[in-house]
């Protein structure tokens, strides 16, 4: 762009002057090898690595040396074009004018070209000119520098934050599913001194439900669909072991079950209302409500109070998990609320969804 400036901004008349452009051109050259020494030696090598002291002598030792002898491609473009060129003859209507008719040709300034270009600036002023031009330069390539260097850092931060999220994350899933299988053996372990047929009805749907852990769940997303007969399987299993004093309602409101969520989201909300809120000496209840719009998932579920729920109140690691996942996957823009009165407890998860 530097280069281009005095093609475009040099061009008039009838004629292009490419002298003029080449002597720009010439006169940028110092500028721009204090821009290469600077962005290639000094900044990297001294700036950068906090040897300010090293660096300010060098860069200031680079200006005043450069902006001295910033003169010697005037004269090489002298040389190089023999010198300002002949005066040309003014046009006369009648003719070329001669001498006669001039009086006089006019004294040609002295310095030839160059006193025109600095006019009547004394050196002081040119080198003073040449040093504050080299500091532009030096400032401007080294702020470019360090907003590249800062951006690079925040994407290396970024990236190492998330590959700790998603250590961290993989981590609490492995959490979930020793969680989740321990209490679904302990289910069947029970089950088989009662009916031993359905008891292997239940290693069916425990295998099914592996088969979801183990392959779709591992990826880290799910479609709607396969989570919530994830979840309709861990009912079903559940819905063997107890009898019709446990009422169990399911409503699940998803027109778009293919779009895709964190997996494992909801198992922890639903263990712990068959674990805490079912009663063998008493009628219970169980009820799970799911609806989908086309910004948000909301699940609610709901179960009654069990006397043992108050005594293990607080031993399981369920929600604990669930709070760090959805701080992780989510960050603020969950809803997470839990009311619990004396005889019901209520959780009402709402999480955003991303139209791909």
């Amino acid at each position: 762009m530097v280069l281009s400036l005095p093609v475009f901004t040099l061009k008039g008349g009838d004629e292009f002057n490419w002298d003029r452009v080449i002597l720009e051109w010439i006169r940028i050259l110092p500028f721009l090898l204090i821009f290469i020494i600077n962005n290639s030696l000094l900044a990297p090598k001294l700036f950068f690595k906090q040897k300010l002291i090293g660096y300010s002598i060098s860069i200031l030792t680079i200006v005043i040396l450069f902006s001295v002898f910033n003169n010697l491609p005037q004269i090489l473009h002298d040389f190089l074009f023999q010198g300002p060129g002949p005066e040309r003859i003014p046009m006369h209507p009648e003719g070329p004018m001669s001498p006669d008719s001039m009086g006089a040709f006019p004294e040609p300034p002295p310095f030839g070209r160059h006193s025109q270009l600095r006019g009547n600036k004394p050196f002081s002023y040119l080198i003073f000119e040449n040093m504050i031009i080299s500091f532009l330069v030096v400032g401007f390539n080294n702020a470019i520098k360090l907003g590249i260097s800062r951006q690079k850092e925040e994407l290396q931060r970024e990236e190492k934050e998330k590959i700790h999220l998603e250590t961290e994350l993989s981590f609490l899933r492995t959490q979930i599913s020793p969680h989740f299988f321990m209490n679904t053996l302990n289910n069947i372990h029970a089950l088989i001194e009662i009916d031993q047929v359905q008891a292997q009805k239940s290693v069916i749907e425990l295998s099914k439900l592996m088969r979801y852990l183990l392959n779709e769940s591992q990826q880290g997303t799910a479609t709607i669909r396969a989570e919530f007969e994830f979840l309709n399987s861990y009912i079903d299993l559940m819905r063997i072991r107890y009898s019709d004093k446990v009422k169990i309602d399911v409503n699940f409101e998803i027109p778009d079950d293919h779009q895709k969520i964190p997996s494992l989201l909801f198992i922890s909300l639903v263990e712990n209302a068959f674990k805490y809120g079912i009663s063998y000496s008493k009628e219970s209840y169980i009820s799970i409500h799911a609806k989908q719009d086309q910004e948000q998932l909301s699940f609610e579920i709901k179960n009654s109070v069990s006397p043992k729920s108050k005594i293990e109140k607080g031993t399981g690691v369920g929600l604990v998990n669930l709070r760090k996942q959805l701080d992780i996957l989510f960050d603020g823009e969950q809803s997470f609320d839990i009311i619990e009165s004396e005889n019901e407890y209520q959780v009402k998860l709402i999480i955003p969804l991303k139209n791909d």
